[in-house]
């Protein structure tokens, strides 16, 4: 129902209840006198306030051109309402003068309520207006961090990846096209990854799968991985490459460092309305308390512009012991 609708309709009911309340008061020419000179005096000061609102903008002007409108509007009403009712004009100041000072009274205030709602309305749509288009810029910046955490990562992974298959080829031709497989297998998931707005934690596990397997075939038996998510919450919305960052810091800082390299676990569960991941390894730790990469940072301020509050990134550590990096979020199923 539109705007101008429901002023219509509030008006008429306005004006009946005017003409009810004139009546048990004794006033005005009786209720059907009183009830079609309310309707004609609050319907013409409605069109005329109406016009007055259409022809401004909004601002001072306005407001001058609705007051003024006000009292053409009871001009016409009561010319209309006198000349259908009958009563004629030698017998209306005797007849319901006390109906226009309280019908005209209460159309003002009618009127003023309806400017400020509109007003209120017209600054709500505004606020909203600016809402979205700050909600839309930072989807933009959210795109921009994924493809900059992208290019991130990959130049690195790629080059070495690519320097292992170039050494592999002579060493071991089987491994190398082993090696190289995963590798393209690992570039399709990211791409079709990287270019999708959302996906399921099944397709950032997919990622992750690809992303292992080649890590397992530069680093051998120095790397153990395994994947602990129930099936049911495959479907689960989950953006993308917000778990590849955390699984590459902890090989990076983790496991390549350490002689007998080590396991790293990724592990999904439901807990109540919330997703609860976590991605655990067993490598160097941190001396002290986690620092904040740009990975880390971008995670968090990915997060905090999807999901605000209700989401967090917490890590814990200990010398020797691994990291333990756990995801909460909320907990919704892909459409």
């Amino acid at each position: 129902m539109s705007s101008i609708l429901r002023r219509l309709l509030a008006t008429l009911v306005g004006n009946t209840l005017i003409a009810a309340f004139l009546t048990l008061l004794g006033v005005g020419g009786g209720w059907l006198v009183n009830l079609l000179i309310s309707q004609c005096i609050g319907l013409s000061i409605f069109g005329m306030c109406t016009l007055a609102s259409q022809l401004f903008a909004a601002g001072p002007g306005r407001l001058l051109a609705i007051v003024a409108a006000v009292p053409v509007g009871v001009a016409i009403g009561l010319l209309l309402g006198i000349s259908l009712s009958g009563v004629g004009w030698d017998n209306w100041p005797a007849v319901a003068w006390q109906a226009v000072v309280i019908g005209v009274t209460l159309g003002v205030m009618g009127s003023g309520f309806f400017y400020l709602r509109e007003r209120n309305l017209a600054l709500a749509a505004e606020v909203q207006q600016r809402e979205n288009r700050r909600l839309e810029a930072e989807k933009q910046s959210l795109a921009a961090q994924l493809r900059m955490l992208q290019a991130q990562i990959e130049p690195h992974f790629l080059f070495n990846s690519l320097a292992n298959v170039a050494a592999l080829i002579e060493a071991d031709p089987k491994l190398a096209g082993q090696l190289l497989d995963a590798l393209i297998r690992y570039l399709r998931s990211s791409l079709a990854r990287t270019r999708a707005e959302g996906g399921t934690l099944g397709d950032e596990m997919t990622l992750l799968t690809a992303f292992l397997d080649v890590l397992k075939i530069r680093m051998g038996e120095r790397l153990v991985y395994a994947f602990e998510v129930a099936p049911e919450l495959l479907a689960a919305a989950f953006p993308p490459m917000l778990l590849q960052p955390l699984v590459e810091n902890a090989i990076r800082h983790g496991l390549e460092p350490k002689v007998g390299g080590g396991r790293i676990t990724v592990s999904a569960r439901r807990d109540g309305e919330r997703l609860q991941i976590s991605v655990i390894d067993d490598g160097l730790g941190f001396a002290q308390t986690p620092g904040e990469g740009i990975g880390l940072a971008n995670i968090r301020a990915r997060l905090a512009a999807m999901y605000g509050s209700m989401a967090r990134l917490e890590l814990s550590s200990e010398v020797g012991a691994g990291v333990t990096a756990t995801m909460s979020l909320p907990a919704e199923v892909s459409s």
